[in-house]
């Protein structure tokens, strides 16, 4: 009797999990532009840079996420979508071209910044995703590619 009780009760809490799945609070991000954006266009990007980028930032910060199965139920949609919504509100490397030079500049030095402290990319996506960690030479590279593209553009900007 107790196994029967435990066996409803999966099954109920799965049925909910499904049914509350189609429940998207920060709007269906899964829908929301291109899965082929190309990271950063119109940028001076080199090769191991746009590579970094693409597999260890672009999940979050791009329209290039990878959407794993255990994303499709709730309520682990929802972080996983918050946590995209978050990361492409501060940056989202699809859109580059649609930020004005000063904004990506300034994106630029936070890029750096945060590459080179470790602050990105953050622990909780790190406890599912290990290899997304940036090596000490990741996080180096983007670290001298942002602090040269940045003065590159400030140097470029009219007015500067």
């Amino acid at each position: 009797m107790k196994l029967a009780k435990l066996v409803f009760a999966a099954g109920a809490l799965f049925a909910a999990s499904v049914v509350l799945s189609f429940i998207h609070p920060w709007g269906d991000l899964r829908s929301s532009g291109s899965n082929d954006s190309d990271l950063m266009a119109a940028s001076s990007l080199h090769s191991d840079v746009r590579q970094t980028l693409k597999t260890k930032c672009a999940d979050c910060h791009s329209n290039n996420t990878h959407w794993p199965v255990y994303s499709r139920f709730a309520p682990g949609s929802w972080l996983m979508e918050r946590d995209v919504y978050e990361g492409r509100k501060h940056l989202n490397l699809s859109n580059w071209p649609q930020y004005d030079t000063d904004t990506q500049i300034g994106l630029l030095a936070k890029i750096a910044s945060e590459a080179r402290s470790g602050e990105m990319p953050v622990r909780q996506y790190l406890l599912l995703h290990p290899s997304a960690r940036l090596s000490d030479q990741e996080q180096q590279t983007i670290y001298n590619w942002a602090k040269a593209e940045r003065k590159r553009m400030k140097s470029a900007a009219p007015n500067q």
